[in-house]
Order: C-alpha cells, then structure tokens, then sequence
C-alpha cells in the first residue's frame, strides 16, 4: 500500500472518523494486494495472513463489531528485539506528533509502513489512546513486574490528556521503569504549570528530540522539568553505521565530528541498540546520564 494511502487512514484515525475508516479498510479488505512471503498477486488476500487485505479486516472487524471494546487485534505493548529488548508502545507519527518540524523530512517511523503489522497496530493505538484509553491501561497492568518500557517508539504525545493518563499509569506501576522522546514540548510544559513538578512520576525519564518545531528558549524551559534527562540528537554522518557494528569507530567519530561542527559540543554517540550502551544500562533511561548530549547518525 502506498504512503500517501496509509497518511489517508491515519488522518480519519486521528479525527475519530471511525465510520469513514472502516469504509476504508473494507476497501483495502477487499483489493488485491501483493503477499509480503512472494507468492505473488492474489484475489483473496484478507485469508491469507500478512496481507494487508488480512490486517485491513483484522482492524475493520474490530471496530465494527465490538466497537473497539473487545480484545484488541494487535499487541498494544511489543515485545523488544535485539535493537530493542523492552516493552515498547507505539502510535501513527504526523498525526500524532504536535510538535514535530524539521523532522517529518526524515522521519524514521514511516519506514515500518511498508509492512501490515507495524502500521496497523500504530493505526490500532491511535485509536485506543483517543477513544478506549482503558482498553491500554489493562494491558499496561499485565506488564511484567519492573519491566523497562518505551513509550512512543513511533508517535507522540499527542495531548495533555495522553500525557495525565500515562502519567497517571506510571504513578500507579512504580516498578515500571519508562523513558521516551518527544517533541511536543509545550504538553509536557503546559502540564507542568497546571500540576507542578510534584504531578512527575519518578519512574519516568523524558529525552528531548531534535527536529522539534520549537527553539532554544523552549528547550531551556524543558530542561528545568523532573522528567527531563537530556537532549537526543540526530545529526549528518559521513559514515554510516553497519549492522554487524565492524565500522563501530569510525561511525562514532563521525558523529562526534558532526556534533561539534554543528554546534551540540561533546555527546554520547548511541550505538543504536538499546541495552548495550553502558554497563549500567542504557544511557537515555538513567540518571547518571542527566544533562548528557547523546547523539546518533540519522537514519
């Protein structure tokens, strides 16, 4: 499926339009769509798992029939892999992110919708955390105990009232231990003045991402809240960095480089596995790191 059609799906998602989408996933439902395994065209691809027909009808059947009430169709909490060993929770990015700017040029989120699942279940999220939040927060409470999690993977916070609800859950699972990237700066400062720093669960560890539409003024104003442990930066990098990790050094002095050319002085250079940066953990989750510049290669 095409990006332009997905950002379609997402904008109904993102307006509650839930009758418009689901006309519009029968639609998907029913066209015929390449099978990711190879096999070629087919006609009944929703019967066929890994289609995006299958997954269309998957999400379609959900809304229409239990009126996103029942068991949702996709893992609202992932699983980690090797890049990412934590429970994650994503959403739709764009649509969901108030306060992106530079960075909806090189958005990395939208490289996972050219498959099904991942977009389908950003689709799914979207429409829980707008409409069935409790639907989330019974999945949160079956976390495994003090589980690492990362919100928004792909997505923001889209809202004051997403912001209280996560923080609500995280006051609630004080063994969960969360971190994430935003951009949506002045949610997060707009709370702030109406709770005060003492509304901030401790659990909670907040990294300002670049490419936000706001200035240096707001960053300053950021960094004075309790959640906040620093700046994660995206910066040019002459090299890019193998899978295998063999061009691990002349990588990370490229970002080094690129970081003071482009005025971030020293930083941290993130290896781009979460987990394995530091032997106490990783740095965007830990207090030790507070006030550290980490910056990676963009993608």
């Amino acid at each position: 499926m095409k990006r332009r059609d997905c950002i379609k799906l997402a904008k109904l998602a993102s307006r509650g339009e839930n009758a418009k989408l689901i006309e519009a996933l029968r639609v998907i439902q029913r066209n015929r769509s390449r099978d990711l395994s190879g096999l070629g065209w087919h006609v009944n691809g929703h019967k066929r798992r890994g289609t995006w027909q299958h997954n269309a009808k998957r999400l379609a059947d959900w809304m229409a029939w239990s009126d996103m009430a029942g068991a949702a169709p996709f893992t609202i909490f992932a699983k980690g892999n090797s890049k990412l060993p934590f429970y994650a929770f994503s959403a739709l990015p764009l649509v969901s992110c108030p306060g992106m700017g530079a960075c909806a040029k090189f958005c990395y989120s939208l490289r996972a919708w050219r498959y099904p699942a991942p977009f389908f279940r950003q689709l799914q999220n979207l429409l829980l955390i707008k409409q069935a939040p409790e639907t989330i927060a019974r999945a949160f409470h079956k976390l495994p105990v003090a589980a690492t999690l990362r919100l928004y993977v792909d997505g923001d916070i889209d809202s004051g009232e997403t912001l209280a609800f996560w923080f609500g859950l995280l006051r609630e699972r004080g063994d969960v231990a969360a971190y994430g990237y935003s951009k949506s700066w002045h949610v997060f400062l707009k709370f702030h003045a109406d709770n005060g720093p003492a509304s901030f669960p401790s659990n909670y560890r907040l990294n300002l991402s670049s490419g936000s539409r706001y200035g240096a003024d707001i960053a300053k104003r950021m960094k004075t809240l309790p959640c906040v442990r620093g700046e994660f930066v995206a910066v040019p990098s002459a090299v890019k960095q193998l899978k295998d990790g063999s061009n691990w050094r002349q990588y990370a002095a490229s970002v080094r480089a690129s970081a003071l050319a482009t005025g971030h002085g020293r930083v941290f250079v993130c290896p781009g596995k979460c987990g394995t940066c530091t032997a106490a953990g990783h740095a965007c989750g830990l207090g030790s790191f507070n006030g550290v510049k980490i910056a990676i290669g963009i993608h």
